[in-house]
Order: structure tokens, then sequence, then C-alpha cells
């Protein structure tokens, strides 16, 4: 005769009122400490960026997207964590409820520890590994792999009932659990998200002096000129190390190696630039006088454009902007450690360069251009205020 063992349904009673509760309780604790550490330490490595790199600043719906995300996953981890003390109880009505129990908590806890190891895992060496190499969103997770997202808090949810439903009858606590899991993960993110503008408005403020020249730039572009530049473009001015922003040094200083015009625009750009210190990827050539090192157009390509153009043009006033900038850039004096509080970061960064990296050979070149313009006849009236080339660097 074949005895049949029908499934008790869970219940408070079958768990053990004491154990519920601590069950719930841990598992809320739980769901609150891993979700206030995933934005802590989001924000945390968006500090950190700032110390080498660009500071990462997410969009609306992209933030949005891993404020939902991190709640959820909290949410799901701190339910791992109840289920797995709640199956900690001793009343089996079958022999192997025994067995399945011990299977039921160390699934919930090698999903909850491994799903922590995955995140910090790839929240931390991915990133630094792509900020090394100038990262400028190549990796897009938010556009690329959204879907992921979205089911690993819901393969996490039907992992940890799966095995409980071996032991008892539980569809019923499944459903209230999911609605319960949804309320918790909307309450997480709304009480534990970080505000990001906290450490963006702080970022700006570091950069302040360098956007505003920028804004300043381009609204004059576009009132005197009638040129209006590309908002990407813009928000390319305003990164150092992103690729994109290499590439736009590096190719302004290609543009202008050729024997050819070089459009209003293009002028304006190389001054905006080099006024704010952006400088190209890869590492300065050993010897600072390789004429290499320099990020720019040289003096020797303004010059050869200035001989295209009229001296009333708005080109050649623009040109000579330029030569003007680097004439400040290679004067620029000496800052003592101690003085830092009271300056930029962009003139620490000047002062540092002109210290180390600017080649005796461009000093020499850029005195020889200057003193070419202010010889030439056909130049006096816009070359009045072209300052000396002093050279090397003085202090304050």
């Amino acid at each position: 005769m074949i005895r049949k063992f029908s499934k008790d349904k869970i219940s408070i009673q079958n768990i053990g009122r004491q154990r519920f509760w601590i069950g719930i309780v841990l598992g809320l604790f739980s769901a609150v400490i891993i979700s206030l550490t995933f934005n802590y330490f989001r924000e945390s490595f968006r500090f950190l960026t700032t110390l080498s790199t660009d500071l990462l600043i997410l969009g609306e719906s992209e933030l949005q997207f891993y404020n939902y995300f991190f709640s959820s996953l909290a949410t799901v981890l701190g339910l791992s964590t109840t289920v797995s003390i709640w199956m900690t109880n001793n009343n089996h009505k079958r022999k192997k409820d025994r067995i399945n129990k011990q299977v039921a908590r160390t699934n919930s806890l090698l999903i909850f520890w491994l799903i922590l190891m995955m995140i910090t895992r790839f929240g931390s060496v991915l990133p630094l590994v792509l900020y090394r190499a100038s990262y400028d969103n190549q990796l897009n997770l938010f556009e690329e792999y959204w879907l992921l997202f979205i089911l690993i808090p819901i393969v996490i949810f039907a992992q940890s009932w799966f095995l409980v439903r071996l032991i008892y009858r539980s569809i019923n606590w499944i459903l209230f659990s999911f609605i319960i899991c949804i309320v918790i993960a909307f309450t997480l993110k709304n009480t534990t998200s970080v505000n990001q503008e906290i450490l963006n408005k702080t970022y700006h403020t570091r950069f302040e002096t360098d956007y505003n020249y920028i804004d300043q730039q381009t609204a004059k572009a576009k009132i005197e000129y009638g040129i209006e530049f590309q908002q990407s473009t813009i928000n390319t001015l305003k990164k150092w190390y992103t690729e994109s922003s290499i590439n736009q040094v590096n190719s302004l200083k290609a543009t202008f190696s050729k024997d050819h015009k070089v459009s209003l625009d293009t002028i304006i750009l190389q001054k905006m630039v080099i006024r704010n210190f952006k400088e190209g990827g890869g590492y300065y050539r050993s010897g600072g006088n390789t004429i290499e090192n320099w990020r720019y157009a040289y003096p020797i390509d303004i010059y050869r454009q200035l001989e295209f153009y009229d001296s009333n043009s708005h080109e050649s006033k623009e040109l000579l902007e330029i030569i003007k900038e680097q004439i400040k850039l290679v004067n620029t004096p000496e800052i003592d450690g101690e003085e830092y509080d009271q300056h930029t970061d962009t003139e620490i960064r000047k002062s540092l360069a002109v210290q180390n990296n600017i080649p005796a050979p461009l000093i020499q070149q850029l005195e020889r251009v200057r003193d070419s313009i202010m010889n030439n006849k056909k130049y006096y009236q816009i070359s009045k205020n072209l300052s000396e080339v002093k050279g090397g660097v003085k202090k304050f």
C-alpha cells in the first residue's frame, strides 16, 4: 500500500511565530543596509573617479533606472535572508523535509552572497578598467543590457521560493510577498537613494571658471559671428579625460597643421581648449624639450593661418587671441603647494605643466612668431596688446 503525504500550507504556526518575526525583521534590516551600501558605494566611486578622470554623471532616466534596480535587488536579497531563517524550523511532516529545508537555506545564502560578490566585482573592477582607458560611455549597460537588470531581481525572487515549494504549499504567500517586495522596493528607492546633485555641484564648482568661460565664448560666437556649436561639442569641451575630449584636442592640432584655411569655429575651439588647458591623450615624451609635447597648434601654424586672412577679419582677430592664450600659458607663474587652495584646478595644472613639460623649442618658436607679428605692419592695429614671451616659470 502506497502512503501519500500531502504538503502542509506554509503558515506562521509551521514556521514558528518567533522565527517568523525574526526573519521579517532581519530581512528588512538587510534590505535597508544593502540598499544604502549600494547607493553610497556608487557615490563614493563617482567621487574617486574625479581624482584622475572626469566625474561620472548619469542621465536622469539612467539614474532612476539604477535606483530602482538597487532597491529591487536589495529587497529580494532581504527576502533571501528571511527565507533562510524561516527554513531553520524543525517541524518536519515528511522525512525529506529536513533535507529540503537545509537545501533551501543553502540555496538562499548562496544566492545572497553570490549576487553581492558579482555586483561588487562588476561595480568596482569593470568601471576602474574602463576609466583608465579614457572611458566615454562606450559600454552603456543601461541601453544595451537593461533587460539583464530586470531579470536579476526576478530570478532571485523565484529562486528564494523555488525550494520552499517542495516543502510547503505556498502559492498565496509567493503572490503576497511579490506585492510586498514591490512596495518595499519603491520605499527603499525613495528613502535610501543618494542625491547625485550634491557631488555634481561640488564638481561643477571645481571647474566653474572653465565652464563659465566656455559658456561665454559660445554665446559670443553665436551673437557676433552667427556660429552655434552643437551641444555635444560643448559637452566635450567641458571634459578633460574622455576619449572624445582627447580626440578633440588632437584633431584640432592636426587641423591646424594642414596647409589650408581653418574655419572660424575651429579657431574658436582651439582658443577655448588652450585657455582651459585641455590635454590630449598619451604620455609626454621623455625629455621636456621635445616639441611634440605641445598639445596644441604650433605658433608657426597659427601664423600661417594669419597669412590666409585679411588683418581685419574675424578669423585674424581670433587667431591673435590664440597666440595670446599660448603666451599666457607659457608665462604661467609657479604656484607653491601652500597656495593651492587659492587657485583653481586649471591654474594648478598649468603651473605644473609649465614647470615640467613646456618644450624650449616651442617657446623659441612662439617668440619668433610674436616678433614677426609685431614687426608686420599688416597686424599693427590688432597686435598692440601682445605680451612678451618670458619663458620659464616665475613665482607670484
